[in-house]
């Protein structure tokens, strides 16, 4: 059976096929042009591969099968398919993505894109809490700089693609082109590792594994040692770091494979 996987992302929207444990990438569009386009485009590609259902990782806070808030799109709707689909908060989809790949049962998967999102696994499920669990994007760092989503001193105000934006001037890209350093010597960058480190000696995960397309371009070893340096010396998580933009949608097209429940029509 084939699955299709989405990735609708504040910057990009990602698409991938699931067939036979192999993934294979369909395209990517520009969520600010294709954004009202998104049931348009799985109803396409699943006509194109004789898909039945699809997993969709938004940027958004889902509650009971239900967009609450999505800070860094458009607005909130859910996409209009006749296709059986799953819809799910993408850095869950990445952080399912990772326990699949490296195998670990308890772990927080964390993006860096145009925001800060964060997925965790406990005994190999998607962790939701009451539904919203992993929020680590929206939690005070400290400050009153505004956040996108109306807040105030949250660690998205201070790292991200759009907070690297405000404060060098620059597109994440062309910082790291120009000079990657100075991404390291931000405050945003040691408040991020210091919520890392407070996830960590809260929940004792075997693992931090970052993606997303800022994140999989950080350091590890700096990453790794700024984490580290606000750890007890009994916390010894792995840190990993995914280079691949598709793995959020990769997450989705799995959690497709793995049943429709809740799914919406």
């Amino acid at each position: 059976m084939k699955f299709l996987g989405i990735d609708v992302g504040g910057t990009n929207i990602d698409a991938v096929l699931l067939e036979n444990d192999e993934f294979r990438p369909l395209g990517s569009f520009k969520t600010a042009l294709y954004y009202n386009r998104i049931g348009d485009i799985v109803e396409k590609l699943a006509r194109d591969f004789n898909v039945e259902v699809a997993g969709i990782g938004v940027a958004a806070w889902i509650k009971e099968g239900e967009i609450l808030r999505a800070p860094n799109l458009p607005d909130c709707r859910m996409p209009e398919t006749s296709l059986k689909v799953v819809v799910e908060n993408d850095a869950n989809c990445f952080a399912l993505y990772a326990a699949e790949k490296f195998g670990f049962k308890n772990m927080i998967g964390i993006t860096v894109g145009t925001g800060i999102g964060s997925g965790i696994i406990i005994d190999g499920e998607i962790y939701r809490g009451t539904g919203l669990a992993g929020e680590i994007g929206h939690t005070i760092a400290g400050g009153d700089e505004r956040c996108v989503c109306g807040g105030s001193g949250h660690l998205e105000a201070y790292f991200g693609g759009r907070a690297l934006k405000r404060m060098t001037g620059m597109d994440a890209e062309k910082v790291f082109e120009k000079d990657e350093g100075l991404i390291y010597s931000l405050d945003g960058f040691r408040m991020f590792c210091k919520a890392i480190s407070f996830s960590v000696m809260l929940m004792d995960f075997d693992a931090v594994v970052i993606g997303g397309r800022i994140g999989m371009r950080l350091r590890r070893d700096v990453l790794k040692s700024e984490i580290y340096s606000c750890l007890m010396p009994e916390f010894e998580p792995e840190i990993i770091i995914i280079d691949d933009e598709l793995a959020v949608a990769k997450g989705a097209a799995i959690l497709a494979s793995m049943g429709v429940e809740g799914v919406t029509n």
